[in-house]
C-alpha cells in the first residue's frame, strides 16, 4: 500500500523550525530573500524549503519518517526556546536533538545538488586523466536518479554521522531579537576556525579536527556544536592563566560555563552577523529572517556568483 504522503507537498527544512522565525508570533510569516534573482519576499512558512513529492521514491516515501523525527525533536527544541537554555535537556534528548541535527543536514535540497555535483566532479577528473568512466556513473548522475540516490543514502549517513555529533561539546548561542539570526534553506553550517587542513582533504565534515556546527532554531537561539579539541584548549588556556596569577580568558569562560551548564552564550552583533554569514553562503537558494533586511546576503551575491548557489565540493 502507498504512503498516504506520497505526491504532497513535503519540506525539507522542518516547519517547526522555520517558525521560530516568524515576523511577528503568531503570524506564520517570515521574509525571504532568493540568492538567485535577488528578490525579496514574504511568504507563509508552509509555502518555503518545501516541494511536492520530494521524499518520494517510487511508490514509498522518506516523509513519514521525517514527519516523525521532527515531532520528536520539536518538544525538545520548544523547551530550549522556553528556558534559553539547554540545562533542561537531558542526554537523551540530547540524543534525539543529535539525530534531527544529522537528518537536517542529510535531508535538503542543498545537500542533494551537492552529491549530485560531487559525482560530477568525479567523473570530469576521470576524463581529465584522459579515462572514460563507466556508463553507469553518468546514469546515476541524471537529475531523478541522483535525488533517489541522495534519498537512499540518508538511512545509511544517519548513524555514520551521528556518533560524531554526539562527541561534541554542545553549546547555546543566543542573541537579542533586534539583532536576529536567520536561517537557510540549508540550515545546518559547517565551519572550521583552527584547522587549516593538508590541501588535499577538506576541513568541513562532522568528523574532522577543529569542526564547528551550528543550526539556529529561532531568531534569537542557534545551537552550536563544537569538537572537543576547542573546549579542551580553552581549559589549559583558563588552567594556564590562573598559575601566572589568577588570570581568565573571557572568550574561554562563557565556552566552558556554556559547555558545562546549558546556560546560552550571548553573541555581540558581530557575531551574530558571521553567523548569519554562514547561513547565506550554505544556503542553497533561500535565506529566511524574520527582519527584511538582507543587504549582507545581497553583497555577498554581487561580490561572488558562485554564492547564488549552496556551497559545492570539487575533486582534482
Amino acid at each position: 500500500m502507498a504512503d498516504s504522503t506520497i505526491d504532497t507537498k513535503q519540506h525539507y527544512v522542518a516547519q517547526m523550525l522555520t517558525l521560530g522565525f516568524e515576523t511577528e508570533p503568531g503570524s506564520n510569516q517570515v521574509y525571504v530573500f532568493d540568492k538567485r534573482d535577488g528578490r525579496t519576499f514574504a511568504t507563509n512558512v508552509a509555502n518555503i524549503a518545501a516541494e511536492r513529492g520530494f521524499y518520494d521514491l517510487g511508490t514509498s516515501t522518506l516523509d513519514t519518517g521525517m514527519t516523525r523525527a521532527d515531532s520528536a525533536a520539536a518538544a525538545i527544541i520548544d523547551t530550549i526556546r522556553e528556558h534559553q537554555s539547554l540545562a533542561a535537556t537531558p542526554p537523551a534528548d540530547r540524543h534525539t536533538l543529535a539525530e534531527f541535527v544529522v537528518l537536517q543536514f542529510l535531508r535538503t535540497r542543498g545537500f542533494q545538488e551537492r552529491f549530485k555535483h560531487t559525482g560530477q566532479s568525479l567523473v570530469e577528473a576521470v576524463r581529465r586523466h584522459g579515462m572514460e568512466p563507466p556508463e553507469e556513473w553518468e546514469e546515476h548522475l541524471k537529475t531523478e536518479r541522483a535525488r533517489e540516490q541522495s534519498l537512499r543514502v540518508i538511512p545509511e549517513f544517519l548513524p555514520e554521522f551521528l556518533p560524531h555529533l554526539l562527541d561534541k561539546d554542545l553549546l547555546l548561542y543566543k542573541t537579542e531579537s533586534a539583532v536576529p539570526f536567520s536561517i537557510s534553506d540549508n540550515p545546518v553550517a559547517l565551519y572550521n576556525t583552527t584547522n587549516d587542513g593538508d590541501g588535499i582533504r577538506g576541513t568541513l565534515g562532522f568528523a574532522v579536527r577543529g569542526i564547528e556546527i551550528y543550526l539556529p532554531i529561532s531568531k534569537t537561539l542557534t545551537l552550536a556544536y563544537f569538537c572537543p579539541s576547542l573546549g579542551m584548549a580553552f581549559e589549559r588556556l583558563q588552567s594556564n592563566l590562573h598559575g601566572i596569577g589568577g588570570l581568565f580568558s573571557e572568550e574561554a569562560f562563557y565556552y566552558l560555563q556554556s559547555r558545562d551548564t546549558g546556560k546560552a552564550m550571548t553573541l555581540s552583533p558581530e557575531n551574530v552577523r558571521f553567523q548569519n554569514s554562514l547561513q547565506i553562503r550554505n544556503a542553497e537558494r533561500f535565506v529566511l529572517s524574520s527582519r527584511d533586511d538582507f543587504a549582507d546576503a545581497a553583497n555577498m551575491v554581487a561580490e561572488n556568483p558562485n554564492a547564488r548557489f549552496g556551497p559545492r565540493v570539487t575533486t582534482s
